[in-house]
């Protein structure tokens, strides 16, 4: 029992957290938001430090030391607001969605759709994730994200009813492959990423900026074996507004070899998943350690 006493502290404090936010006008909000994240650039030492080398590994080649630390700082802003923005989920409803959203693609989506397979939407850690999923689901898409669990149960179960009440399902553990199956077959929607480490019995190596990076292949093992178009939807804030970008499909021609078919096609993802962080990268999680597990010979850092 004692045990568990901290995880359900820290609930309670996300719970309250929650309740504040409820009572913030937006344009409060988000300011709350930079404030909390920009104090976090100030005393998070170890993960500002690791943003601002994943930012030189990634970038060095193309921004100045000034501008890489411009780009951590407001990376880590902009996640104190998508916190805030988080604490507004159990007050969501159509109309403050389509006030908070911008759509830009839809069709590509709807035809995706129209094809009778489900979609695997190829998505990121890019703009407001969370905010995208409920923004599909409230305009009539039955969508899940495949997600990672807190080590905290407590914690966990907070994060996971947040998601599940503005209807996002949340796909994970053992059970999880059998739950995407059944939502393709469905004709629902599959949110799953390649720009989180992976380890290497989960994935493969592929140049990320140019640096390998073990990466996930469970969308390019589910576009093989299902047949269901791979759409890419990311979002950015511009303004006080989230843009949620559609675009077309990713086409691969399915080669023979399932490991080099798999292969290109985690490729491909992964130079997508890129071209979006070079357009806003102050608006993408460099504090986490997406280069953590390394090829075979090099020592894991």
């Amino acid at each position: 029992m004692w045990g568990k006493l901290p995880d359900m502290f820290a609930a309670l404090v996300i719970r309250m957290f929650g309740v504040v936010g409820l009572l913030l006008p937006r344009r409060i909000l988000l300011l709350v938001g930079r404030g909390i994240g920009n104090l976090a650039y100030l005393l998070a030492f170890k993960r500002r430090h690791l943003a601002l080398e994943n930012i030189r590994l990634a970038l060095g080649q193309e921004l100045s030391p000034v501008e890489q630390r411009r780009v951590a700082r407001r990376s880590f802003a902009h996640l104190g607001m998508n916190l805030m923005e988080y604490f507004t989920f159990p007050n969501l409803n159509r109309r403050k969605i389509e006030g908070t959203t911008l759509f830009s693609g839809e069709k590509h989506l709807d035809s995706a759709l129209g094809e009778g397979r489900g979609v695997l939407c190829l998505t990121g850690h890019m703009g407001n994730w969370d905010l995208l999923g409920s923004a599909l689901a409230f305009r009539g898409y039955p969508v899940s994200l495949v997600s990672k669990v807190s080590r905290s149960r407590a914690i966990n179960r907070v994060w996971m009813d947040y998601r599940e009440d503005v209807g996002v399902r949340i796909f994970s553990g053992p059970g999880a492959m059998k739950d995407i199956l059944r939502q393709l077959k469905k004709g629902g929607i599959v949110g799953l990423v390649v720009d989180q480490n992976a380890l290497r019995n989960d994935g493969i190596f592929v140049p990320f900026f140019g640096r390998e990076a073990c990466t996930l292949t469970a969308i390019a093992v589910l576009a093989r074996r299902t047949g269901a178009p791979v759409v890419p939807i990311y979002s950015f804030r511009e303004g006080s507004k989230l843009r949620v970008v559609v675009q077309a499909p990713l086409e691969s021609g399915e080669i023979e070899d399932m490991n080099e078919d798999v292969f290109q096609r985690t490729l491909r993802y992964s130079q997508w998943t890129e071209a979006v962080i070079r357009r806003h990268p102050e608006q993408w999680t460099w504090l986490h350690n997406r280069w953590r597990t390394r090829p075979p010979g090099e020592i894991s850092e």
